[in-house]
């Protein structure tokens, strides 16, 4: 409920202060706006990404979620990976500026972590073995120090102008 709030407030405040700038700050104040969704809804999505790994590692060993349908849903979370990685280098990179590349390098090495969570966790539920689920335990380790880095605890939106 709280985050309806927020979201609403800067959203009005947005508004307000959009409509009493010249055109090309309210453009550049768009584009800022638009690359911070982006960047918030990436950093939801290996967030999410990760949980979901959790949760499937979980249920598969606790014999709470067959071989076939565990396989199928990492499937399905290797796709959105690849798609994510996809629009991030084939399409996006394209249209930002070297600043702003930098920044979206670092989202697509994080994504690169997170496929590789992934493809461990395949590893582990076709070939078994403690090897197997230690390799995927340190992906997600590393995911973890990921988000611990990016995390939006502290960190509020910058201003538009």
């Amino acid at each position: 409920m709280r985050n309806r709030w927020v979201c609403l407030i800067l959203a009005a405040g947005m508004f307000l202060w959009g409509a009493r700038v010249c055109p090309a700050q309210q453009e550049a104040g768009s584009r800022n706006v638009f690359l911070q969704t982006i960047g918030l809804l990436a950093g939801q999505g290996l967030v999410l990404g990760y949980t979901n790994l959790e949760g499937i590692a979980a249920r598969y060993e606790k014999h709470q979620l067959p071989k076939d349908k565990t396989l199928t849903l990492l499937a399905a979370a290797q796709r959105y990976t690849e798609l994510t990685l996809s629009a991030f280098s084939d399409h996006l990179m394209g249209q930002l500026t070297e600043g702003e590349q930098k920044d979206l390098k670092l989202l697509i090495g994080y994504y690169e972590t997170q496929r590789g969570a992934i493809t461990a966790l395949v590893d582990f539920v076709r070939l078994g073995g403690a090897k197997h689920r230690q390799v995927f335990e340190e992906m997600q380790e590393r995911i973890a120090a990921i988000i611990r880095q990016i995390s939006l605890t502290h960190a509020a939106p910058e201003p538009t102008k």
